[in-house]
């Protein structure tokens, strides 16, 4: 993993960490996953639902999405959160049973979370465990990026674009 500095706002900044050439990243993700059965009309991946739903606002606090006692704050969330790069997902596959939590953050958010334990992820994986029909409990770390195929898009001014015929004219 290496990192490359650039000039910024009058400093220099770290850029995203390279894997390999090429390979840039700027988040990383903590998944939480297990197997689930179907047995009794899939009471195990119903249960499972239900503690990421009563967890749901200590594992959104993470990523500071506005829950808890974020949603009732006075404080100034402008530019704290950006949800390309942190968030919380929920995948589940009937094909191969699997039911997963994925938290995604900034790599230094990350960094802060991993040194607190990822909290609350043991208590979510101990929970997981007590629940009849689940198994094999992992976590994996990797990065996740969004990625644009498309390249930088050019967004017209409004005066060039299409609705440019009902703009008001100065005059």
């Amino acid at each position: 993993l290496s990192s490359r500095l650039f000039f910024s706002g009058g400093r220099l900044v770290p850029a995203m960490p390279t894997i390999a050439q090429g390979v840039d990243f700027s988040c990383v993700a903590r998944e939480w996953r297990c197997k689930f059965s179907e047995d009794h009309d899939m009471a195990a991946l119903k249960a499972a639902q239900k503690l990421l739903d009563d967890m749901r606002v200590e594992i959104l606090e993470v990523v500071k999405e506005w829950v808890g006692k974020q949603a009732s704050t006075r404080e100034v969330m402008n530019g704290q959160f950006d949800c390309n790069k942190q968030l919380v997902q929920r995948i589940v596959c009937l094909e191969c049973h699997d039911f997963k939590v994925v938290v995604k953050l900034p790599l230094d958010q990350f960094t802060a979370w991993e040194k607190r334990g990822f909290d609350p992820e043991a208590k979510f994986l101990q929970a997981l465990g007590e629940i009849e029909g689940i198994s094999n409990i992992e976590t994996q770390t990797y990065t996740l990026e969004v990625v644009n195929l498309m390249g930088k898009i050019k967004v017209p001014k409004a005066s060039e674009g299409c609705m440019s015929d009902s703009l008001p004219t100065v005059g």
